[in-house]
C-alpha cells in the first residue's frame, strides 16, 4: 500500500490560530490593526447583550473573515452545584449590599453577587442554559444561520453538571475553557473538545509560539492557539509583544496555516473520514484536503474520489 501523508493546506503541518472573548470593539480593533496584516485568523467569542447598542451590519462587517462563537448572552458566572446561597429581597446597591447574598436582577434567573473582583452577575442552572440557547440564536440573527458552532464559558468552565450536560447535546463543535495549556499536549489538537483550552495567553504568547515553531514535524497535525482577551494587551500594556508575535510568525504560509478555530477542527474531521484503500482515496467532506501520495503533492476535492 501507498504511503499517505496529511497536511492543512498549503502541505503544511503547524497551525495558528487565536480565541478572543468578549467582544470589545475598541480592544479587538486595536488587535485586528496589528494581526490581520499578517494573515493571522482565529475566533471572536460575543455576549450577545453586548451587541444591542451597535448596529449589527457593522458588527457583521467588521468581524468579516473571523468565526464568532457564543459566550453566553450575558456573561454571567453559573450557581455551583457544591454551593448554597443566601438570597436577598432587598434591591440591590453596590453600596449597601451584603457581600455574603445574591441579590435580583431585572432579568429572571441572573442575580448580582460579590466575586473576587467586584460585583458580577451569576445565573440559576436553568437561566444559564437559557442564555446560552438565547446567546447562540442572537448572534445568528446576525452572522447567519449555523455560523456559530462554539461556546466559550465566561470565567472558565463552570461547576455545575446540568449546564455543562446542556451545552454538550446543544450540538456544538466544541466548547472551550479559560487557562493556557503551554505545550503540555506536544501541541496535538485538542482529543476532547468539550474541554479544550488555548496554549499561550498575552503574557506567555512568545514563550510559547518559541516552543510551537522549533516542535519537529511527527508527521502528526499540530495547533497553537492564543487568547484570551484583547484588553489584556492593553491592560498590561504589552502590545508590542503581539506586534512581535504577528511579524515573527505572521506571513509564512509556507510554514504555517492561518484559521478560525472551527475551519480547524473541520479539517481534522475531514481527515478522521478520509476513506483510504489499496486502489483509492475518498473525501466525503466538503473540505479540500492536502494529502502526500508516496511523497507526492496531491489536492484531494471535496466530495471525490481519486485512484492511488
Amino acid at each position: 500500500m501507498k504511503k499517505i501523508d496529511t497536511f492543512y493546506p498549503g502541505f503544511v503541518r503547524k497551525a495558528i490560530s487565536f480565541t478572543i472573548d468578549d467582544g470589545n470593539v475598541p480592544m479587538d480593533k486595536k488587535f485586528l490593526e496589528i494581526v490581520k496584516p499578517h494573515g493571522i485568523l482565529g475566533t471572536f467569542n460575543l455576549c450577545s447583550n453586548n451587541m444591542k447598542a451597535f448596529d449589527p451590519e457593522g458588527y457583521v462587517e467588521f468581524y468579516k473573515g473571523y468565526e464568532i462563537a457564543n459566550h453566553c448572552k450575558y456573561h454571567p458566572f453559573a450557581m455551583r452545584d457544591d454551593t448554597e446561597y443566601e438570597f436577598s429581597d432587598e434591591p440591590f446597591s453596590e453600596a449597601t449590599a451584603d457581600v455574603t447574598k445574591l441579590y435580583k436582577s431585572d432579568t429572571d434567573g441572573l442575580y448580582h453577587f460579590k466575586a473576587a473582583n467586584g460585583w458580577r452577575r451569576m445565573a440559576t442552572t436553568e437561566a444559564y442554559c437559557r442564555f446560552a440557547d438565547e446567546g447562540r440564536d442572537e448572534l445568528e440573527k446576525v452572522f447567519g444561520k449555523g455560523s456559530v458552532k462554539a461556546f466559550v464559558w465566561p470565567y472558565s468552565m463552570q461547576l455545575n453538571a446540568i449546564v455543562f450536560a446542556h451545552l454538550r447535546s446543544s450540538g456544538y463543535q466544541s466548547i472551550r475553557k479559560t487557562g493556557e495549556t503551554g505545550d503540555s499536549t506536544g501541541f496535538a489538537l485538542p482529543a476532547d473538545r468539550t474541554l479544550w483550552s488555548y496554549n499561550a495567553n498575552h503574557r506567555s504568547l512568545l514563550k510559547w509560539a518559541k516552543k510551537y515553531a522549533e516542535c519537529e514535524d511527527d508527521g502528526e497535525l499540530k495547533f497553537f492557539c492564543f487568547g484570551v482577551h484583547a484588553v489584556d494587551f492593553e491592560r498590561d500594556n504589552n502590545w508590542n509583544e503581539l506586534e512581535e508575535f504577528a511579524v515573527t510568525y505572521g506571513d509564512r504560509p509556507n510554514e504555517y496555516w492561518y484559521a478560525t478555530v472551527s475551519d480547524i477542527f473541520d479539517y481534522e474531521d475531514a481527515v478522521k473520514a478520509l476513506e483510504i484503500n489499496d486502489d483509492y482515496i475518498v473525501n466525503d467532506s466538503d473540505v479540500k484536503l492536502y494529502v502526500k501520495i508516496d511523497g507526492k503533492e496531491t489536492v484531494i476535492s471535496p466530495g471525490s474520489k481519486i485512484s492511488i
